[in-house]
């Protein structure tokens, strides 16, 4: 028997709520709705990464079923001792709320990362972040970048890296990251720096995701260069997206004295169902040892004109001051970076389908070119790059060129509507006869064929000659471009446009947003007249989605909403 995601969902909250109502003997029928209507909405929001809530100004999307959120249920709760007790299942401190669950994973690895620090780093009044964080290292073993995109955290780390081994060529050092597209960017960053230097040093550092650091350290499957236990340095990349249980994983895996950096951007997404530890620290916690041990990348140097204005007036506590700069791109007719394009009609816009369908054509005549070349279809070719190099290289860049961005998987322009709009289909597709060139998204890590969750690839061949073509890394961290029969690789779906969350990671020269505008309620009005506003965000979460999708794009942006 097939279950829906949604009744299955319904079923673990109300398993949850029977366990609470047997351990804790509260009153059902007077009190029940309430603690209904909080665990609902911690659950829903768990969904969005979102684990401590602002009872304040956290936007619940749903009705609840009694009236009086936030204060009458948190007085509820604390009344039948359901709030801050011994046994009980919510915490709520300073008017933040979360389940105990994740307090405690919280305290854990809080405490893990202070075990790694000796004393508080001496303020060495010196701006040069590479001599920040050697400075930090001299009474800690550990260090937290923060950065936005194009502050430069990715070349800090080899810098920081190249400076360690001029002074120990012997040093273990290991990088990661939580996905397979960010760790590719990891390795891409590796390779450039190896062909400048003209140097090998670079060729002993281990860089793999995540998960399977973690899967080669209980498993002698996979051969690394060597396991966490034995890394002098670990650097974990994008830590924003590390949900708590890989971190507290990763810091029970290392030695007590390696070193680590923690890299990340404090505004990005956390992780879908769980905490980001990331996001706790820069938001929530004040503790002077892990504050002294944050360095602070701030100049930027990929993009200073309005697409980095822009991403940084996302947060600013001035909301007015985005919606000021989204009126003032929207009426500018000269041609700029940023374009802002309003829509009242719930069908994608026919000038995104315009350049959407372009693009297709495109990357089907890079495509065809070198499907064309029927020996690449032999199963001894292991690199493309070895045989067509320049056909190959074309695809890629068709295929990286422009992200179309949406904000969910279904509903009005939702990844689900740009997909079936376009394809002329609906789901389940027959990836077999669809046409070449159709780009295609892995959504399940598979360790045997070196695919990741989140990788990008395309179609190519048609009939008998139908392949996957993808991008990996082997085990040199040498760029390699492989076909891939069907039959080998479940879990495709179509990636002509992809989730905000699924881009995380990823960056590319055009971005262009479907964003669905806010409605927000005035509650300071009679309840019968309530009047609602039109903006862009509502809550945290919202300003994330938004932030991550605008700081993917390096040059050029177009945000599309639907008012």
């Amino acid at each position: 028997m097939n279950y829906k995601k949604q009744d299955i969902e319904e079923f673990e909250y109300i398993h949850i709520f029977n366990l609470l109502k047997d351990i804790l003997k509260f009153n059902e029928k007077k009190y029940g709705d309430y603690v209904k209507d909080t665990l609902k909405i911690l659950l829903e929001l768990e969904k969005n990464g979102e684990t401590i809530i602002d009872v304040d100004k956290t936007v619940v999307g749903f009705e609840l079923l009694k009236d009086g959120w936030p204060n009458i249920h948190l007085k509820v709760l604390k009344d039948i001792g359901l709030l801050n007790s011994v046994n009980s299942p919510f915490v709520f401190n300073n008017r933040k709320l979360t389940l105990v669950k994740w307090s405690r994973k919280i305290k854990r690895v809080l405490n893990a990362f202070l075990k790694k620090i000796d004393k508080i780093a001496i303020n060495s009044n010196n701006d040069n972040k590479l001599d920040q964080i050697k400075n930090i290292f001299k009474s800690s073993n550990l260090v937290f970048l923060q950065g936005g995109p194009g502050t430069g955290k990715t070349t800090m780390i080899i810098n920081f890296i190249l400076y360690c081994l001029k002074s120990d060529t012997y040093l273990n050092i290991g990088l990661a990251a939580p996905t397979g597209k960010a760790t590719s960017r990891l390795k891409e960053s590796l390779n450039q720096q190896k062909d400048i230097l003209l140097s090998n040093s670079l060729d002993q550092i281990e860089c793999q995701t995540l998960h399977k650091w973690i899967f080669n350290s209980n498993n002698k499957a996979i051969e690394f260069k060597f396991k966490l236990k034995e890394l002098d340095i670990f650097i974990i990349d994008e830590m924003s997206m590390v949900n708590i249980d890989i971190i507290e994983t990763i810091l029970d895996l290392i030695a007590k004295d390696c070193k680590i950096i923690l890299v990340g951007d404090r505004n990005q997404l956390s992780p879908v169902k769980n905490c980001s530890i990331w996001n706790y620290l820069f938001e929530y916690s004040d503790n002077k040892l892990i504050n002294s041990c944050i360095v602070n990348l701030k100049k930027t140097y990929r993009n200073s004109g309005d697409i980095s204005l822009l991403s940084n007036l996302v947060f600013n506590n001035n909301n007015s001051l985005f919606n000021k700069k989204i009126n003032e791109l929207e009426k500018e007719k000269k041609i700029k970076e940023i374009n802002i394009l309003k829509s009242n009609n719930t069908n994608i816009p026919i000038e995104l389908l315009n350049i959407i369908k372009n693009n297709l054509s495109k990357l089907r005549k890079s495509t065809s070119n070198l499907s064309n070349k029927k020996y690449i279809f032999d199963n001894n070719i292991d690199n493309l790059i070895s045989h067509e190099k320049d056909l190959v290289n074309k695809i890629l860049f068709d295929l990286q060129s422009h992200l179309i961005l949406c904000e969910k998987n279904t509903g009005n322009w939702s990844v689900e509507d740009i997909n079936d709009t376009v394809i002329g289909k609906t789901k389940p597709y027959d990836f077999k006869n669809l046409e070449e060139g159709l780009p295609i998204m892995c959504t399940k890590n598979n360790y045997e064929l070196g695919i990741s969750n989140g990788d990008i690839g395309v179609l190519i061949g048609n009939n008998d000659n139908r392949k996957y073509l993808f991008r990996k890394f082997n085990d040199n961290n040498e760029l390699v471009v492989q076909l891939i029969d069907p039959s080998n690789l479940e879990n495709i779906v179509p990636a002509i446009a992809i989730t905000i969350h699924k881009s995380q990671g990823s960056e590319s020269e055009k971005v262009s947003i479907l964003w669905l505008k806010k409605t927000k309620l005035d509650e300071s009005i009679n309840s019968d007249k309530k009047e609602s506003e039109n903006i862009f965000f509502r809550d945290n979460y919202e300003k994330r989605l938004l932030y991550t999708a605008i700081t993917r794009a390096k040059k050029l942006l177009d945000i599309y909403y639907l008012n």
